[in-house]
């Protein structure tokens, strides 16, 4: 299936989701207690557990099916796609009800996609989908619409000039393809002052910091530093720290830092002041409202096909806002 000639259905808001959120964890169910997806075998490839977001998204797929009395099989995808192949294919074997499958890199998860269909399993999707295949719903954060964001708040933090350090995730990753290009084409429509030399950590603290310190030894005149998820963050901040560059808004030498994801730790970042800012996405919207799709299905409900979550920038202003998904884990 060509997944340019989709129909984009009206998008749905962070607050009209979050506030959703916020009634399942007030503990007001949703849905009625006799669910259609009771009873149901889920199986749910998750793109790694070694990041934050990505727990918090299965932790809250996971209760909304315990709430529903889905049965459900998590697989940790480990931020790669060999991983997640031999596991896709091994799930298709056992032929559960559903699969949700959020891919690492879903052009080499083509073929047990193929595999699914081929078997007659619902296949929902999470944030990346393949060149082919079929699924009947497919949720993720806008994340081109994200990458602009961060490149109005890298603008707004230096004053539209200089050069900036965009520290990116995986190649291949359709997340980080995304935000990438929401970023470039906003710099290059609006910000021509500004100079971005892009570091390829593949989504890793460690990555990070190493490529960190090497762009500041090529040259030490960077104006900001924006990465493509809040664990690179952790390791740029550790750079920064190494070579002594790490100074708090309003010291003198502070170089601004913009972090992707709003989780706890970059909120916290955020207080501290080694962080300025964070383009929030939401894993308590994202899992709401792709279990409401597959309830909608087995329901025979209309079923939104493709769902787009907006961000939302954080800054030091608005970091304790209730809304923040980052302020709602515990």
């Amino acid at each position: 299936m060509d997944k340019t000639s989709l129909m984009k259905t009206t998008r749905r808001t962070f607050l009209g989701l979050a506030a959703g959120a916020a009634m399942l964890a007030s503990g007001t169910s949703a849905f009625a207690q006799d669910s259609v997806l009771k009873g149901k075998n889920l199986a749910y490839i998750a793109f790694g557990l070694q990041y934050e977001y990505q727990v918090t998204l299965v932790d809250h797929v996971k209760k909304l099916a315990a709430e529903k009395g889905m049965n459900i099989s998590v697989y940790d995808g480990k931020g790669d796609a060999s991983t997640q192949t031999t596991q896709l294919l091994d799930v298709v074997s056992k032929q559960p009800d559903i699969i949700l499958l959020n891919p690492v890199d879903a052009t080499l998860l083509q073929g047990g996609v193929r595999k699914a269909n081929e078997s007659g399993i619902p296949l929902f999707m999470l944030e990346n989908l393949p060149p082919e295949g079929e699924w009947i719903a497919y949720n993720t954060f806008d994340d081109v619409a994200g990458g602009a964001a961060a490149a109005d708040a890298v603008a707004k933090v230096t004053g539209g000039k200089g050069l900036v350090l965009e520290v990116r995730g995986a190649i291949g990753s359709g997340q980080s393809e995304k935000r990438y290009k929401g970023f470039h084409d906003q710099m290059d429509a609006k910000y021509p002052d500004i100079k971005i030399e892009t570091l390829k950590a593949e989504w890793t603290a460690d990555n990070a910091q190493t490529l960190t310190v090497d762009a500041f030894t090529r040259d030490p005149n960077v104006a900001a530093i924006w990465a493509h998820n809040d664990e690179m963050i952790r390791g740029v901040v550790s750079a920064l720290r190494q070579i002594d560059r790490l100074k708090k808004p309003g010291e003198e030498g502070h170089i601004p830092v913009i972090g992707f994801d709003g989780t706890p730790l970059g909120l916290q970042r955020i207080r501290e002041g080694t962080q300025d800012a964070d383009v929030g996405q939401n894993p308590f919207s994202m899992g709401t409202s792709i279990v409401g799709e597959m309830e909608n299905h087995f329901a025979g409900k209309p079923v939104q096909k493709e769902t787009l979550i907006q961000p939302v920038m954080i800054w030091k202003e608005n970091v304790d806002s209730k809304d923040n998904w980052g302020n709602m884990v515990k």
